[in-house]
């Protein structure tokens, strides 16, 4: 067992008073497993903009919500003592554990009997987390369809006009956006219920996974005022929301039996790819949810090359690394792909310049 395992090993063992003594952490989700921790290196951040896991296998894991890093708990250990996380941030980390808990000098017996142990740990809990996904997948699939099945005529509709994507004259529109009157926002006590656009992110089969949620004010007048509008559960890793069906109207799965294929646009938020469609109604347009989902993006035998939406707020060095590590994924996919960045003065996306008037 490496010094590295032997490290990480301790530090998810002991994840919570590790997060208290480097990030001042407070437990934030009760009975969610999750912690919300700030990263005091980033000016302004706040609790809401990064997370670490504390059940399962992901235990100790991390997600920078802002940039879009990830991490194990080593990473974590390196980004509360330097700020990044490389290859020597990680060394201090270990040292830095090894100090700690007293381990530098293991015989090697007790690294073997330790890594016995964690290998036991790892099947049991990766067991565990499978089970609690499906769970969390079915109750995701279970709620989309007890919302209202269109967002015409709702405060969805109202808020979808206000960002310039009405509703009504978006060509195409697949079955992906719903509409709950009263949706828990579980992040504040006592979950108050409130307007919610629910969207529904679904793998390559087409099949839901999770649910993207933007909170709204009772008249849709524009999104909730709660620190954190919109949100995505659970995991979207591989998912995507179908906004559109582009210029043949088909869904992915029943243009690739019928042989019909087209480009695909790919956007971060919803009323992005709105925007985008009324603008190309050619276009089979697909949200992300998030940075961190273009770099999961299924491929399709539908799509026959990819048109990437840049936002012009991913201009941080973290954001511009995931963002290449996207482009390089689709075009591993050996289609064409094409990136369309706005000039800053028209907006941060798509649907600013629009509404802009560009």
């Amino acid at each position: 067992m490496s010094r590295f395992s032997v490290a990480k090993d301790h530090v998810v063992g002991s994840i919570e008073s590790i997060l208290a003594d480097l990030y001042g952490a407070k437990k934030a989700f009760k009975g969610k497993n999750l912690w919300n921790v700030v990263n005091k290196w980033r000016p302004g951040a706040k609790e809401s903009q990064m997370v670490v896991w504390l059940t399962g296998a992901r235990r100790g894991g991390w997600k920078d919500f802002v940039s879009g890093e990830t991490g194990d708990a080593i990473d974590l250990v390196a980004l509360a003592l330097k700020g990044a996380v490389d290859a020597d941030t990680r060394m201090v980390a270990v040292e830095w554990i090894e100090d700690r808990f007293g381990i530098r000098n293991m015989p090697r017996e007790q690294r073997e009997q330790l890594a016995a142990e964690a290998r036991t740990r790892k099947v049991a809990e990766e067991a565990k987390d499978d089970r609690a996904h499906k769970a969390q997948v079915d109750r995701a699939r279970k709620f989309f369809y007890a919302c209202c099945p269109t967002v015409i005529g709702t405060p969805a509709a109202v808020y979808l006009a206000a960002r310039h994507a009405p509703i009504e004259k978006v060509p195409h529109l697949g079955r992906s956006l719903r509409y709950r009157r009263d949706c828990e926002y579980w992040r504040l006590p006592g979950r108050p219920k409130m307007p919610a656009m629910i969207a529904a992110m679904v793998d390559v089969g087409g099949r839901i996974g999770a649910c993207h949620y933007t909170f709204l004010r009772p008249d849709g007048s524009d999104k909730a005022e709660v620190e954190k509008a919109k949100m995505m559960y659970p995991a979207t890793s591989g998912l995507v929301i179908r906004l559109t069906n582009g210029s043949s109207g088909l869904s992915a799965e029943d243009a690739a039996a019928q042989g019909v294929t087209g480009l695909c646009g790919l956007v971060e938020g919803i009323e992005d790819g709105l925007s985008a469609a009324i603008a190309e109604p050619e276009l089979r347009m697909w949200s992300c949810g998030s940075l961190s989902g273009f770099r999961t993006v299924p491929d399709h035998p539908a799509v026959n090359g990819w048109i990437v939406f840049k936002d012009n707020d991913w201009g941080k060095r973290q954001a511009q690394e995931q963002f290449d590590l996207a482009i390089a994924r689709l075009k591993s996919f050996r289609k064409p792909v094409e990136i369309v960045s706005m000039p800053a003065d028209w907006g941060k996306d798509v649907n600013d310049a629009i509404r802009s008037g560009w």
